[in-house]
């Protein structure tokens, strides 16, 4: 009966540590989702904006450099349904990489798996990500626009562009713990990561020359997999979307390992 209890005794353990989790994780979010808008008359209504802002920008450039846009779809909506999933992944790294130095105090004083501080990071962007897919779905109603079978994909390239950020998000949290340059450089990459994906642009106009490398980028796989399942009413190009797929993965190897290991000396330079 010795190794009964010591069974419960360890699955007891383990319940009550992962309701702590729980509980410290959906504070994080609380927090985080809340200060963003402090202060802010709009509060989420920034949460559609920001897209919304871009895709006005676009729709001008578009008329100064004939921007060209998939038949059939109009360039208000073909733009849209990139710029809610990029602005997910965009608002999510760039909250990733300095999540474990804003959350410095807690860490110090709380031994808890310093991941959980970039998850949050994600895990509010997906509440903003949520709010301006609500404008999407009117858009598209608007623009009668229906859904079929393949919006079950939908689910699935949420998920994968969440693995992206936080994969992502963990690589730049690591290095910028210690080297804030990378944080303050983020904006930056970002604006030129957003010219490399085909937000404004289809990817079936990059010349065949530059195919090969411009596939690398993963928001390439995702964003056209996600135009197929809204705006196209089928399901993803398998060979695209594979390949984000792995290159995701391999981020991933790359991004936790090292993030394990240098949390270790996060409580030295906080």
């Amino acid at each position: 009966m010795a190794w009964l209890s010591g069974s419960y005794h360890h699955l007891h353990t383990g319940t009550r540590q992962l309701a702590h989790l729980t509980s410290l994780l959906r504070a994080l979010v609380e927090r985080e989702f809340k200060g963003q808008y402090r202060r802010s008359l709009l509060g989420p209504a920034w949460a559609f904006l920001q897209p919304l802002a871009y895709m006005m920008v676009f729709i001008f450039l578009k008329g100064v450099l004939g921007i060209p846009s998939d038949a059939g779809v109009p360039y208000a909506l073909f733009t849209f349904a990139a710029l809610v999933p990029w602005t997910f992944f965009s608002n999510a790294l760039s909250r990733c990489a300095p999540s474990v130095y804003a959350n410095g105090p807690i860490l110090k004083k709380s031994a808890v798996p310093r991941e959980i501080f970039p998850l949050a990071s994600v895990l509010t962007s997906f509440i903003d990500f949520a709010i301006a897919s609500l404008i999407l779905a009117g858009m598209m109603i608007w623009y009668k626009f229906g859904v079929g079978i393949h919006i079950l994909w939908l689910p699935l390239l949420v998920l994968l562009t969440a693995l992206l950020a936080l994969g992502m998000g963990l690589l730049l949290a690591a290095i910028g713990t210690f080297k804030r340059d990378v944080i303050f450089a983020i904006p930056f990459a970002m604006q030129f990561w957003m010219l490399a994906t085909p937000v404004m642009y289809p990817s079936n106009q990059v010349p065949e020359r530059w195919r090969a490398f411009y596939d690398l980028n993963p928001m390439v796989g995702l964003i056209d997999s996600y135009r197929d399942v809204l705006l196209h009413n089928q399901a993803p190009d398998f060979a695209v979307l594979g390949e984000s797929v792995l290159i995701i993965g391999i981020i991933w190897a790359v991004a936790w390992p090292l993030f394990r290991m240098v949390s270790q000396y996060f409580s030295d330079v906080l």
